[in-house]
């Protein structure tokens, strides 16, 4: 028999779980903060050198684009750390059923939004 297979290409069209996005965006959050290490590393190398790097890196974060991202940094990294909290505790066996999951999928997203909130009323 020649059985004809329904294939979907378009990522768009699928529905995700809630685990899955959070699972997603974990690795995301993950990629993206450790590829700008090297640009945070260089920040805090020129602020701490000297009162002028300090001053020179003070004066650039006052623009609000370099705000900005500033701010996704931030919120990349605290999400990366509350989805990597979860992680764990489901390693160690704590929420592994799926209505668990579903529950601290949740509650990783609203306090990552908490957060988001948090730092941006600090930053601006």
């Amino acid at each position: 028999m020649n059985k004809q297979q329904v294939r979907n290409f378009n990522l768009f069209t699928i529905q995700y779980p809630l685990t899955a996005i959070v699972s997603l965006l974990h690795r995301l959050s993950g990629i993206f903060v450790f590829l700008l290490i090297p640009f945070l590393l260089w920040m805090l190398d020129i602020a701490s050198g000297s009162s002028v790097g300090f001053e020179r890196i003070q004066s650039v974060l006052t623009n609000p684009a370099a705000k900005l991202i500033l701010w996704l940094i931030l919120v990349a990294l605290w999400y990366h750390l509350i989805a990597g909290i979860r992680h764990l505790l489901m390693d160690i066996g704590i929420g592994e059923s799926l209505r668990s999951a579903r529950v601290s999928g949740g509650i990783t997203i609203v306090i990552t939004i908490i957060a988001a909130i948090l730092i941006g009323s600090w930053l601006w």
